[in-house]
């Protein structure tokens, strides 16, 4: 028990579609590292059991109930029973944070794996709760991983992300890129920031600079990752890689830098740089319109409003009792991505809707 309560987590974090699965992935390749997919279950159960000192049988049957119904943890590779069964050895005086890292150590990675030195954790949403992480992991280190907006917009519109509108898609970057930063004065040595595009030109380089941050020795064996690439296309579900994550069958490389150049109109990257702003200079990438536009700034702020209103949900969601609020995460991001692929995709809505009728009937 003592030995998986002092194993040290990190948490990766920064916009979905900014390399976050990248670094995952070469993280889980690391024989001393379990490194699970995402799943926003420490968050999302943290109301609930945050507090919790003594956790009884009932307490800990009810929270693997939660647990299991959590988005995503479905695509976590490990035995139900065995977690079951290794958590109800947990019984009695435990903090959250170590009943959180009997989960991590119950993941079935793919990858070979040694002693286990290291948790991680890629949630890009967690970057706006590192405090919070950091209460239930005074050890925790964060990664934090951007990417050009403009790019990042692009990937976000290709795949369905989010709402395809330049100007919410900026301002989420915005956000994330100020939270994080702020949080980071706190306790600068336990945060740590790079670039996209940095990591893809030299990956070998700054992938041991990770390595060293995030307290674990360099093992290049990590760049073969691919070589699971049967494991996972028999893991999830058909189409799934190859919709969301075909890069990652590759080789890293450059391929996706400044791609918004040739896919962007000249409207969406002058709405991108207006949202932006200061912002985009503090971040290191360089503006191609810096001048106040004021038609284009109007036409920026529905979209920065509507970002604006989907943070204080966030926050509004996350003061309402446990009990509604788990209930609105468990149903919620299914039934907005299905109105979101109703309004705007209706081929990946339909296949959405196959997909869930046959993990029902399985």
């Amino acid at each position: 028990m003592e030995e998986i309560k002092d194993i040290p987590v990190f948490f990766v974090v920064g916009r979905p579609r900014s390399g976050t699965t990248l670094l995952r992935m070469l993280f889980d390749a690391h024989p001393n590292i379990n490194f699970p997919p995402e799943c926003q279950f420490i968050m999302n159960l943290y109301p609930g059991y945050g507090k919790v000192t003594n956790w009884t049988e009932d307490i800990i049957l009810r929270f693997y109930h939660d647990l299991t119904d959590q988005w995503f943890f479905d695509t976590w590779s490990m035995d139900h029973d065995s977690l079951k069964n290794i958590l109800l050895e947990y019984t009695g005086n435990q903090s959250y944070g170590t009943i959180c890292k009997v989960v991590y150590s119950q993941y079935r990675s793919f990858y070979h794996k040694d002693k286990i030195l290291l948790f991680g954790d890629k949630n890009p949403g967690y970057a706006i709760y590192t405090k919070t992480l950091q209460k239930i992991f005074p050890e925790a280190r964060f990664i934090h991983i951007i990417r050009d907006y403009r790019d990042n917009y692009v990937s976000i519109k290709n795949v369905d992300f989010e709402l395809p509108i330049p100007s919410v898609v900026g301002q989420k970057w915005k956000y994330f890129y100020k939270k994080f930063k702020k949080d980071s004065k706190l306790k600068p040595s336990s945060y740590y920031t790079i670039k996209y595009e940095d990591l893809v030109e030299n990956p070998k380089f700054h992938f041991q600079k990770l390595c060293e941050f995030a307290g674990i020795e360099y093992n290049d064996t990590v760049f073969n990752f691919q070589e699971k690439k049967d494991e996972f296309l028999k893991h999830y579900p058909p189409g799934y890689i190859h919709n969301y994550h075909s890069s990652l069958l590759e080789k890293i490389n450059t391929g996706k830098i400044g791609v918004w150049k040739k896919e962007l109109t000249e409207r969406q990257v002058k709405i991108l740089d207006a949202t932006l702003r200061h912002i985009a200079d503090q971040a290191g990438y360089e503006r191609k319109y810096r001048g106040i536009n004021i038609w284009i700034c109007i036409q920026a702020l529905p979209g920065r409003i509507y970002a604006a209103l989907l943070y204080l949900a966030t926050i509004i969601v996350d003061l309402f009792p446990y009990k509604l609020r788990i209930a609105i995460l468990i149903k919620g991001p299914l039934l907005l991505s299905k109105i979101y692929l109703y309004l705007f995709n209706r081929k990946k809505y339909r296949e959405l809707e196959h997909l869930i009728v046959k993990r029902k009937a399985s």
